[in-house]
């Protein structure tokens, strides 16, 4: 048997134990320690570089094909769009490329979500993109959001370092919007593991990710996760908040509003 046939078997074996079990793994963030989110009986964890999310699963070259849906939600109708989107992430969970789902609420704007979504590469993804199952989410969720107000942002997981992080309802989720000119390639990706370097061991930290549009390469994102409100914003208030994070400053995308910050309140 040869290397190659060996690590398709154990592949074939880590989906079979998934779909047999209902069992769900999860690292913590830094310390990689392990905590249960049975759930639909299907791996979904965020992926990291050069290891495909869900233990071993993405592309071909471990990437994780991640599209991420800015929506704002019509006044007094958030509990039941909520309801509804988890309805419609339990049936998606099922889909066999799907890799894992998170639903996310601004603390700071009024009625805007932010969902996520990771998938074993583009093709899978855009295959159900087109599928009658996704034209009949999509006119669920219609009745709920303002269709000027929502926005979808595909991407590749270029980097990720801090471990995977847990899908915790009441984490927080932080979305840094870059832009890297032409003439300064790879000056995005140097200062992101600068500031990394210096966050690590950040208290209340969980993971951050470094996403790269696949739209246009020069548009970049980062994603960061807190254990909670609170967490995040005493390191947003912090007198070395802004030092820290001085790299980026220049390659803020104004055009998409710089950054947005979300607590999570479901996830699959």
């Amino acid at each position: 048997m040869n290397a190659k046939d060996s690590k398709d078997q154990r592949k074939d074996h880590a989906r079979s134990t998934t779909r047999d079990t209902g069992a769900r793994e999860t690292s913590n963030g830094r310390n990689g320690r392990n905590a249960q989110q049975g759930q639909q009986g299907r791996s979904a964890q965020h992926g990291s570089a050069g290891q495909g999310a869900g233990g071993g699963r993405g592309g071909d070259d471990g990437a994780v094909y991640r599209v991420m849906v800015k929506m704002r939600v019509h006044p007094g109708m958030e509990r039941d769009f909520e309801r509804t989107w988890r309805e419609i992430a339990a049936t998606i969970a099922r889909q066999p490329a799907n890799v894992g789902q998170s639903l996310a609420k601004s603390p700071d704007e009024d009625g805007v979500y932010y969902i996520v979504s990771d998938w074993e590469n583009e093709e899978k993804f855009r295959r159900f993109e087109h599928s009658p199952e996704h034209a009949a989410n999509r006119m669920r969720l219609d009745p709920f959001r303002d269709s000027a107000c929502t926005s979808m942002i595909p991407m590749v997981v270029a980097e990720r370092l801090g471990g995977r992080p847990a899908l915790i309802p009441g984490r927080v989720r932080v979305a840094l919007y870059l832009n890297e000119p032409e003439s300064d390639k790879g000056s995005i990706e140097s200062a992101y593991h600068q500031i990394s370097t210096t966050l690590a061991g950040r208290t209340g930290l969980r993971g951050n990710e470094l996403l790269r549009s696949l739209r246009d390469p020069r548009r970049y994102a980062v994603l960061s996760e807190w254990d909670d409100v609170p967490t995040y914003r005493e390191w947003e208030r912090s007198p070395e908040h802004l030092p820290t994070t001085s790299p980026l400053a220049r390659y803020h995308d104004k055009g998409l509003g710089i950054f947005g910050s979300y607590e999570v309140v479901a996830a699959y």
